[in-house]
C-alpha cells in the first residue's frame, strides 16, 4: 500500500511570483497535499499572489517588502492553519471522507 503518513494533518500553502504561474503552482501543491490525505485549513489557507508583476526581478523584493496587504494575507493563512490545528487537537475537525474505501489503491 501507498504510505500516507501525513494523512489527516492540516495544511496551508502560500505561493507568490512576479509573472504568470503562481496560481497554477498553488493549485498543484494544494491538490498534491489533498491527494496525500491532508486537509486544507480553510478558505484563506491557500494563497497565490503576484508581487511586482512583470517588473524587473531585481526590484521585486522591494515590492514584496512593501506589500502590506500580502503580508496580512499570509498572516491570515497562518491564522487559519493555527485555528485548524487547534480544532483538530480538540477532535472538532476531521476529514469527512476518511472512512470511504479507496477504489484505486496505490
Amino acid at each position: 500500500p501507498y504510505p500516507r503518513h501525513l494523512s489527516g494533518r492540516v495544511f496551508s500553502v502560500i505561493v507568490h511570483g512576479d509573472s504568470v504561474g503562481a496560481e497554477t503552482v498553488m493549485h498543484a501543491l494544494a491538490s498534491w497535499l489533498r491527494d496525500m490525505g491532508l486537509i486544507e485549513a480553510g478558505n484563506k489557507a491557500a494563497l497565490n499572489a503576484y508581487v511586482g508583476y512583470k517588473k524587473p526581478y531585481a526590484t521585486s523584493h522591494d515590492d514584496l517588502d512593501h506589500d502590506d496587504a500580502l503580508r496580512e494575507e499570509v498572516r491570515n493563512a497562518a491564522r487559519a492553519l493555527v485555528c485548524a490545528v487547534k480544532l483538530m487537537r480538540e477532535g472538532k475537525l476531521e476529514q469527512p471522507d476518511a472512512d470511504l474505501p479507496e477504489p484505486r489503491p496505490k
